[in-house]
């Protein structure tokens, strides 16, 4: 009779959501927000690559009536057919089929020799193998193997120790090794335990689209080496070192990690999921834990694990080298986040890449010990929502475009920092410490709602920041080392909104602005955390921010500001139809204390006396002092 387990087509190639950037290649990526033209490029040709996910690999359905049946016990290996044939305390497949599994034993060894396009599909019905000496399941040729588990049933694969099983052609060091595609299917549940190296290992493609999958390893708990691809089921890997891994760079259409859906549970000695090319999530659940976790952080004084104070540079995209590191979600090419929920707790970069990081849907949710988001080159966001609790710095890129999504984060030095060349680890005992060239490095800002809390610069670019759209609020350093925003070559601003509060000793103000006003107002005296506003003539709000540290600087821009007029700048009271971080455009304000009266006779005003660019040590042209409540300057 046939046996019927849950089945589901998953059109990838349908809802398929990259980023709004332009890749490398050429031609436009569809996608969230492809009406935006960012100059973020891609660095890999992911149109080379295959995220479709085939129809076999998500049948869970089998002839059971036409299935070969291997039986284990402590007394030895029983098989109904001759394709199965048993030697010893070893069954090998020789032939295309299914072939249903079950029983127990404790030293015994499933081995695939078959024909080279043979499609096997193994059904584990209940099976509890053990090998002591090399891989419990060992696939030496196939075309294809399908691991379904049945529905109800456990089953758990385990090795020992030490090897001594070899192979002339290749190193097993799995439980269960590939050297063929290897896919997993089905309802059921399947333990795997690697006591000496790795849990899972195809060296071809690994393809999850379900049953829950449990990874006990010494080492990597998974590794495709050309690729691997997840649409379904529960993974939970726990491993000495990565948790899901790929391998291949020397093939430009491979080495690439798909996340398509599914729940992704990972704790880690190492990185928890590393693509040696591209990495792309546009569903599915993802819990990371690396490395301890940020508490573990060498910032923190954590014990020295991979990545903290241990090496040098990330490998370069097609380095063999592999230095390790405690990373959550790593790439040598290209992160593409356009969906799902990914929540990190890493202690070094919660999200790397050698290249580029896009994100343009999804929800994250990062702790760091290190960088929340990294990218060596190119870090652009246009959809989705990033909450960063805890990091050294927030965002950190080269180029760094911000034209949409919901952005909350916490930094113990930069929050937004663009800055050129590759991020070296262990500089200062801190992984991924830049070592940055001087006036490289861009901020763009035109759309989005990013919150900045930061104990260093909050916004911070070894060269240019341009702003022409989104609000941007920003609570910065109260020492006056640093500044809430701070640039080396220029500040432009053509629209939306900025407030950034914080020290006065190095504050910058913007150096150009167009469309609208921007001011740079430094304070007599230091203000108390609380509510800030700018308002007009008439008392109406023109924004306000909830800032949580004390302050005594203030950039500001918005629409309303319009050279020409007079603006009152009001700490403390409250401000009606606020927001979650005391954010209100047009509504009105009651109580607090009035600390200037700036009169715009341009669009730039600037009282600061920073040693920024920005703030040049005297009003500009056109710009006037700030003039007190009830008098003149």
């Amino acid at each position: 009779m046939k046996k019927a387990l849950s089945f589901f087509v998953f059109p990838i190639s349908l809802i398929l959501l990259f980023t709004s950037c332009t890749p490398l290649n050429g031609g436009t990526v569809s996608g969230a927000g492809a009406d935006i033209t960012h100059d973020i490029t891609l660095n890999a040709d992911i149109s080379s690559m295959d995220f479709d996910i085939g129809d076999d690999d998500q049948n869970n359905a089998y002839d059971a009536e036409n299935a070969v049946r291997i039986t284990f016990s402590a007394s030895g290996i029983s098989s109904s057919s001759s394709t199965a044939a048993v030697d010893g305390n070893t069954v090998t497949i020789c032939k295309a089929g299914t072939y249903i599994l079950s029983g127990k034993n404790g030293n015994a060894r499933l081995a695939v020799n078959s024909g080279k396009k043979d499609k096997i599909r193994l059904v584990l019905d209940g099976l509890d193998l053990t090998s002591t000496d090399g891989p419990a399941v060992y696939v030496k040729e196939a075309g294809k193997i399908i691991v379904t588990t049945v529905k109800g049933k456990e089953n758990s694969l385990s090795d020992g120790k030490n090897y001594t099983f070899t192979d002339e052609n290749t190193t097993p060091d799995a439980v269960f090794f590939s050297r063929t595609d290897l896919t997993f299917n089905g309802e059921g549940t399947l333990s795997v335990n690697g006591n000496y190296k790795h849990g899972i290992v195809s060296k071809d493609d690994l393809i999850i689209t379900g049953g829950t999958l449990l990874v006990n390893s010494t080492s990597t708990g998974i590794e495709g080496k050309d690729s691997v691809k997840i649409s379904g089921g529960t993974i939970t890997v726990n491993s000495g070192t990565d948790g899901i891994r790929t391998a291949k760079i020397d093939d430009p259409a491979k080495g690439y990690i798909f996340i398509g859906g599914g729940e992704i549970n990972i704790t880690s000695g190492n990185d928890g999921i590393q693509a040696a090319t591209v990495l792309n999530v546009i569903d599915g659940s993802v819990s990371l834990i690396t490395g301890g976790g940020s508490a573990n952080s060498s910032t923190s004084g954590g014990k020295n694990t991979p990545g903290r104070g241990m090496g040098g540079p990330e490998k370069p995209s097609g380095s063999t080298s592999d230095t390790p590191s405690a990373k959550g979600i790593k790439a040598a090419s290209d992160v593409i986040i356009s969906g799902g929920t990914l929540s990190i707790d890493s202690s070094d970069d919660s999200v790397h890449s050698n290249t580029t990081v896009t994100v343009s849907g999804g929800t994250l949710t990062i702790s760091s010990g290190d960088d929340g988001i990294h990218a060596d080159s190119g870090l652009c966001v246009s959809e989705g929502t990033i909450t960063i609790t805890k990091s050294y710095e927030g965002l950190e890129s080269a180029d760094i475009v911000i034209s949409g999504g919901k952005i909350s984060i916490t930094a113990s030095d930069d929050g937004i920092n663009a800055a050129g060349g590759k991020d070296s680890s262990a500089v200062d005992g801190r992984p991924g410490k830049g070592e940055f060239a001087r006036s490289t490095g861009t901020i763009t800002i035109s759309g989005g709602y990013t919150v900045v809390n930061a104990s260093g610069d909050g916004i911070d670019s070894n060269g240019t920041v341009t702003v022409s759209g989104g609000i941007t609020l920003v609570s910065g350093p109260t020492n006056n080392a640093n500044a809430a925003f701070d640039y080396e070559s220029s500040a432009a601003v053509s629209g939306g909104i900025l407030v950034a509060l914080g020290s006065a000793g190095m504050a910058a103000g913007f150096t150009s602005a167009e469309n609208q006003g921007a001011m740079l107002v430094n304070f007599t005296s230091v203000q108390k955390a609380g509510s800030f506003a700018v308002c007009d003539k008439d008392g109406k709000v023109i924004a306000s921010f909830n800032c949580p540290k004390q302050y005594s600087s203030a950039v500001f821009t918005a629409p309303g500001i319009r050279s020409g007029n007079t603006y009152t700048l009001v700490s403390g009271g409250t401000v009606s139809d606020a927001d979650q971080n005391g954010f209100s455009e047009g509504g009105s304000i009651t109580g607090g204390t009035s600390v200037a009266s700036v009169s715009m006779t341009s669009d730039l005003y600037n009282n600061g006396r920073g040693n920024n660019p920005g703030s040049p040590g005297g009003i500009p042209p056109g710009g006037h002092g700030v003039v007190p409540p009830g008098g003149r300057r």
